[in-house]
């Protein structure tokens, strides 16, 4: 652990957990105090008596059971402070940047505005270029945003946007429209027909549905989130424009 006069130094930094039998990392994360030691101790609960559970992630998640591994061989997780005496907006930055050089990550989430990630300069020129589209009052959407990894995975934007979401069940099924947000752009509408909590993941949902119909696709389709939904406080994948939205 940090000492005291340590941890006043270190103010922000990003860490990186390496697993011992292979040399490779396996998370990273940013924080202060001693956030680098508690995902070692008690499996995420508590440390000194200080809660650092993520309600992001599921009750046992990839980087608890790669712990447990570890520990399960007799060996210890080796921590690395990437970059230290940051402040809170360097570290996200920093932390981003990170995430997207180690592919295969435990990582529930990607990192702070992963939209700004990594691209192929010619795409970029092309994804910049889009218009951005009018939020319309008269609808009900979220915007979901998804990652080219998870449609390679998957097999499609449909499957990608999908599932699993760590949302209020009861606010999002009254969400008609979900729009699917890949690099800054709205690349597909779909018209939901349900939400629901799978018994694989009863921690977080998913939807069943169906492309939105012409008139609604051509509304947000090739078109880049408007700037209010990219400020700080809106880290989330999962972005409403219903009722209860503010900008």
């Amino acid at each position: 652990m940090f000492s005291s006069e340590v941890t006043e130094q270190l103010k922000y930094y990003v860490y990186r957990l390496i697993d011992p039998r292979t040399g490779l990392t396996f998370y990273v994360g940013k924080g202060k105090g001693n956030r680098v030691y508690a995902h070692i101790n008690d499996a995420l609960k508590n440390y000194n008596g200080e809660s650092y559970e993520d309600k992001e992630e599921d009750e046992i998640s990839a980087k608890i059971r790669h712990i447990r591994e570890i520990r399960d061989l007799g060996l210890e997780v080796i921590h690395i402070i990437h970059r230290y005496g940051l402040t809170e907006k360097e570290a996200y930055e920093v932390e981003a940047a990170l995430i997207d050089c180690y592919p295969g990550l435990t990582n529930v989430q990607g990192g702070h505005s992963p939209d700004r990630g990594v691209c192929n300069a010619d795409l970029l020129q092309r994804l910049l270029s889009y218009e951005e589209f009018e939020d319309r009052d008269e609808l009900k959407y979220c915007i979901i945003k998804i990652t080219d990894q998870m449609v390679y995975e998957r097999g499609s934007i449909y499957e990608a946007v999908r599932k699993y979401w760590k949302v209020n069940l009861n606010r999002i099924q009254k969400v008609p429209y979900v729009l699917a947000s890949l690099n800054g752009v709205i690349v597909d509408v779909f018209k939901t027909e349900k939400w629901y909590a799978p018994p694989e993941c009863p921690e977080r949902c998913m939807f069943d549905g169906k492309q939105a119909p012409k008139q609604i696709c051509d509304l947000f389709r090739n078109r880049r989130l408007p700037k209010h939904y990219m400020k700080k406080g809106m880290a989330s994948p999962v972005l409403y424009h219903d009722q209860g939205y503010k900008r």
